[in-house]
């Protein structure tokens, strides 16, 4: 287990933070329903998305000994409706959430229109916008809020993925954890995403690369830290990106 912040951890090779004052494991993008959505586009690809996640959220419960689940924002996947993909696997996800016992928290991302409805029918479920607690502020990360000193903001919406090439040549594509230093005295720290077809965007010392406005205007990105996940493995602390830099594809 390694600690991320002040009161925050990850542990073996799960794309999650551990919330210790909430006692809660929080996890981000998880986009059930992607399949379908490229299947209408002519794209068709195996159904993973809701198997990635029950695996995910069981062994990080399992791992940090809790039963309380925070979904940081993008839920779902489809942005002008709830499909019938959607609604079928996430009704399933709720179901077996509850017979387990698991309060779940669900933070609204860009992605999760439509999703109140099947929500409520859950009274293990709550919707909420944000989540704080003392200086931890649990958002997704697609709107814009006011930075205060001293706070720790857990995001999502980045996707982040570390793209470098060794010394061989050979690229390496890490999905990754950021922890941010922000302008303000704060510190951000970005999940990876949850979704087996959301794990890459790649970070870069350029602020107008990432979709967050709290990345955009206010991480200092030469010290921004990766955390690469290795499947199987575990979780790799990297140097800051401004010592990566030649190495960052």
């Amino acid at each position: 287990m390694m600690n991320l912040a002040s009161e925050i951890f990850i542990a073996e090779d799960l794309p999650v933070v551990y919330v210790k004052p909430l006692n809660a494991v929080v996890l981000s993008d998880v986009h059930i329903g992607y399949e379908e959505d490229m299947a209408s586009k002519g794209i068709f690809i195996p159904k993973i998305q809701k198997k990635r996640f029950l695996t995910v959220y069981k062994r990080a419960l399992k791992v940090f000994k809790t039963n309380k689940l925070v979904v940081n924002g993008d839920f779902k996947h489809s942005f002008s409706k709830l499909s019938k993909q959607e609604r079928a696997e996430l009704t399933e996800i709720l179901t077996t959430l509850k017979e387990e016992g698991v309060e779940l928290k669900v933070i609204r991302g860009n992605h999760d229109n439509y999703l109140s409805s099947l929500l409520e029918k859950f009274d293990n479920v709550e919707l909420l916008d944000e989540i704080v607690y003392d200086k931890i502020i649990i958002f997704h990360g697609h709107k814009e809020i006011s930075i205060e000193k001293g706070r720790i903001y857990i995001i999502g919406h980045e996707h982040p993925r570390l793209s470098i090439r060794d010394k061989l040549g050979f690229a390496h594509k890490i999905q990754c954890f950021l922890k941010v230093p922000l302008n303000e005295g704060a510190t951000a720290i970005v999940l990876p995403a949850t979704g087996t077809y959301q794990s890459g965007n790649d970070i870069s010392l350029i602020h107008t690369n990432y979709m967050s406005p709290l990345m955009r205007k206010n991480g200092v990105l030469e010290k921004t830290k990766p955390y690469g996940i290795i499947e199987g493995q575990g979780i790799m602390e990297f140097p800051e990106l401004s010592l990566l830099k030649d190495l960052i594809l």
